[in-house]
């Protein structure tokens, strides 16, 4: 087990002529009290160790961190600063989504991991996080650089990045795939399939394999997304409970998914049938939307030259992020350069929690057996959170 803990995922499983049962339970070893290892800390220190403590999303962790020390500080940043800053956690994001297409969906359909788009994906976007020089951008009252063989560099080496990318994952540029699948948003009737159909990458490969299976819609919940909660409100509960809030949090008694899917699912109508729009199949669907989401808008930033723009909250000391996991939050206090208080609220306790949007979700999959039921409940857990460590273990009663 790593620093950054895990989940222990059970699930018992009760498959008769006349049962067939799925109860889970999760527990958690996830470092949920490491943020109080910053009391009394500097700035200076506390930036310095969150990416180490959280290497997984360090980018994140370290920008929402630093959001919310400058807006403790009142020293907000300049708006190219934050851009850059917000470059960082899409390249990010962009780096776990595709990793996870890359790593789990060729073993469900028989065939080996690409190697060299692994790489490709590794190395290439450590290259441009680098080129985005985060040792200046990642630093308290930090100026982001201005220059423009920079930008040039910068610009060369994403299209050169994302060309490959692209054409690995959808056989052609994200803006296409993007235009030729959806029509305002929404799945274009019969053009997934029919991409998929024609097999050219891994990827179209994997959709048509699940389009084919019974169980594609399996993993369905009733659980709702997060509602928009009000920064002072949920400030409150950041200082009432602490911890028992960021451990189990849960919002007036009820459990919320709070997951990168969470952002699309407005838009993200993937069948006619709107009660199977969160199983197995949809999330699928709706992780390629997100990776040309990420490429579009990374080719924004990089080639365009267009600041992303960024959401300041209103209440000092509070800083939000949208990670790879899902919206994470961080409330911080401040006082002569020392930090009296860290809360860390991440995406991860809202949608494990024992009663949330993954436990419901395992219990509503539909299988045949218990290596069916494994390989259901992998691609779901993966498909809530990218980057999650957990251990999964399956009983037959």
């Amino acid at each position: 087990m790593s620093i950054a803990g895990e989940l222990n995922i059970k699930m018992s499983y009760t498959n008769n002529q006349n049962c067939r049962q799925i109860s889970s339970q999760i527990e958690s070893t996830r470092p949920l009290q490491a943020s109080k290892l910053f009391t009394g800390k500097s700035i200076t220190q506390t930036l310095t160790t969150i990416p180490l403590l959280f290497n997984i999303c360090s980018k994140a962790q370290t920008v929402t961190a630093l959001r919310a020390i400058e807006s403790a500080t009142q020293s907000p940043p300049s708006k190219q600063t934050e851009s850059t800053r917000e470059a960082l956690i899409t390249l990010e994001n962009l780096r776990e989504q595709t990793l996870r297409v890359a790593m789990d969906w060729p073993s469900a359909i028989n065939e080996q991991a690409e190697n060299q788009l692994l790489s490709h994906v590794s190395l290439g976007i450590n290259q441009l996080m680098q080129s985005l020089e985060p040792s200046n951008t990642l630093t308290y009252k930090s100026k982001a650089s201005n220059s423009i063989n920079n930008k040039m560099h910068n610009k060369a080496q994403w299209e050169s990045f994302s060309k490959t990318l692209s054409q690995s994952i959808f056989g052609s540029s994200a803006q296409y795939w993007l235009e030729n699948i959806f029509q305002n948003e929404q799945l274009a009737h019969g053009e997934l399939e029919s991409w998929a159909d024609k097999q050219q990458t891994q990827t179209a490969r994997f959709i048509h394999w699940l389009n084919q299976k019974e169980w594609k819609h399996a993993g369905k919940s009733t659980i709702e997304h997060i509602p928009s909660i009000n920064d002072n409100d949920l400030l409150n509960e950041l200082i009432k409970q602490d911890q028992t809030f960021t451990s189990q949090p849960s919002w007036n008694s009820q459990c919320y998914e709070l997951s990168w899917y969470s952002r699309k699912h407005n838009c993200q109508q993937c069948t006619e049938n709107k009660k199977n729009n969160n199983g197995i199949y949809n999330r699928m669907t709706a992780r390629l939307k997100e990776i040309a989401d990420l490429i579009i808008r990374l080719d924004s930033f990089f080639i365009d030259e267009i600041d992303i723009d960024t959401t300041t909250s209103a209440v000092t000391g509070i800083a939000h992020s949208e990670a790879a996991r899902g919206r994470l939050t961080h409330y911080v206090e401040v006082e002569d350069d020392t930090i009296n208080k860290l809360v860390i609220l991440a995406p991860t306790e809202w949608n494990f929690h024992p009663n949330g949007i993954a436990a419901n979700s395992l219990n509503n999959l539909d299988a045949n057996s218990t290596t069916e039921l494994r390989q259901q409940a992998e691609l779901l857990i993966h498909a809530i959170d990218p980057c999650v460590g957990y251990k999964l273990n399956i009983e037959m009663l």
